[in-house]
């Protein structure tokens, strides 16, 4: 039990690392990939798609480097650790959806690797605790 906050913690580590990969990936490509005669980027629904992604993701990384250097200060909590590990794997799943919806076809794929961090990013969201767990671990903070 004594371990579970850090568990947590590096489950989150693992998901905004993923988040982050997932917006690179995806703007590398919907830069090269053209559609209609112009890339991908160029349209605006796949830029606010990114843009939501990318800003998603920053939020996670300010709160993840938060989480670290509570941890590391000895002063991280249980219900602390529960809404990162919470909070950053719904962010993931919610992210790197939207990355797979931006390959099309592509990113159904297995031999693209989005679509390996779509099919891994769902068990995140179930070790250390399921993500329900969570949620009753920051309800008695209450």
């Amino acid at each position: 039990m004594e371990q579970l906050r850090y568990e947590r913690l590096m489950i989150g580590v693992g998901a905004i690392a993923t988040s982050e990969r997932a917006v690179a990936i995806t703007t590398k490509y919907a830069k090269e990939r053209v559609a209609f005669g112009k890339p991908l980027l160029d349209f605006q629904n796949a830029r606010f798609k990114l843009a939501q992604c990318k800003t998603d993701a920053q939020i996670g990384r300010v709160f993840i480097d938060n989480c670290i250097q509570r941890i590391i200060a000895g002063h991280l909590d249980a219900t602390t650790a529960a809404m990162a590990k919470y909070w950053l794997t719904e962010s993931q799943c919610r992210i790197v959806d939207e990355c797979v919806q931006l390959h099309g076809g592509y990113g159904y794929m297995s031999e693209y690797p989005i679509a390996q961090m779509w099919t891994d990013s769902r068990v995140q969201r179930i070790y250390a605790g399921t993500n329900e767990i969570m949620l009753e671990v920051i309800g008695w903070s209450l």
